[in-house]
């Protein structure tokens, strides 16, 4: 749950990021922008996974339906999300206690998975318990220095009894974890860094750019609509188009992309399965009528 502001704190801070925002450079990433926004903007990309597809998570990682299903229910089971099923196998999933949508929560561990080195084979390999370690030593690392260092006996004491493990447990993670990080030990404390030519590269696709293609993608599926990377990418791009106008009019990110959708599902309705093409500019036209509609009300 989001926290709650007053209206004064709230105006205080629009106002401040409305200044950083003017302040910026034009090679700022585009999703850094839309980040300071509105808050419900950064809610919304952060917490909410739209479409997950059980066939599409299976063949991402291997794993076979069974799996999918066990592992659904018991991230459920944990508290660690909440879902809504939209078909027999496609479900909208809310990641709890993800929110950084409050002024300084982007500098309180948030770790940021646009980046290639979790699509590599040495990445894919490591335990449960040494992703674990892995990403709590990427959030302490990233910050600031790009470092950090810890006496040795704390460091085995906090993280034996957070992983249920022995010290020499811990030694093999640490040591598994040396193709990500730079591990040194001196006068009884790890210094820790990570590698910048393994975490340096990010994906070829921009994070805002991906997450709406996917968007797109999940309501040419629920739509049965077939499509070429062009019409898809074309058709994601209209969320940047509109976005700045309808926040300035009050609406939201999720408004617009709920508009998409509509549009999406208008322009194939009626048509044969086989005959349902994406053509983005005819959902550009019905998404248009779409927002002005509440205008013309």
């Amino acid at each position: 749950m989001a926290r709650e502001f007053t209206d004064e704190q709230k105006k205080a801070w629009k106002e401040q990021m409305k200044e950083r925002e003017d302040q910026a450079k034009e090679q700022i990433h585009d999703l850094a922008r839309s980040f300071r926004d509105t808050p419900e903007q950064i809610q919304e990309f952060l917490t909410f996974v739209y479409g997950v597809h059980n066939q599409a998570v299976c063949k991402a990682t291997g794993m076979c339906k069974q799996s999918f299903y066990s592992t659904l229910y018991s991230l459920r089971d944990k508290g660690i999300i909440s879902y809504k099923k939209n078909t027999e196998i496609d479900y909208d999933v809310v990641i709890t206690n993800n929110d950084f949508s409050y002024p300084g929560a982007f500098h309180e561990g948030y770790v940021s998975l646009h980046r290639q080195v979790f699509h590599r084979k040495s990445f894919k390999k490591l335990k449960a318990n040494e992703k674990y370690l892995f990403f709590e030593l990427m959030k302490r690392t990233r910050k600031d220095t790009g470092s950090f260092r810890v006496g040795t006996q704390k460091f085995y004491e906090v993280f034996t009894k957070l992983l249920h493990v022995t010290k020499r447990v811990i030694r093999c993670y640490l040591h598994s974890l040396r193709r990500f990080f730079s591990v040194g030990i001196k006068d009884g404390l790890y210094y820790i860094t990570f590698l910048h030519s393994v975490f340096a590269q990010e994906e070829e696709k921009g994070e805002e750019t991906q997450e709406y293609e996917y968007f797109t993608e999940v309501q040419c599926r629920r739509n049965q609509i077939h499509y070429d990377q062009t019409e898809l990418s074309e058709t994601a791009i209209l969320i940047k188009q509109y976005r700045k106008m309808v926040i300035e009019t009050g609406g939201t990110l999720v408004e617009l992309k709920e508009l998409l959708a509509r549009a999406m599902e208008k322009s194939v309705r009626g048509l044969q399965r086989k005959d349902r093409m994406l053509q983005h500019r005819y959902v550009h036209m019905l998404l248009k009528n779409l927002i002005m509609e509440p205008t013309e009300a």
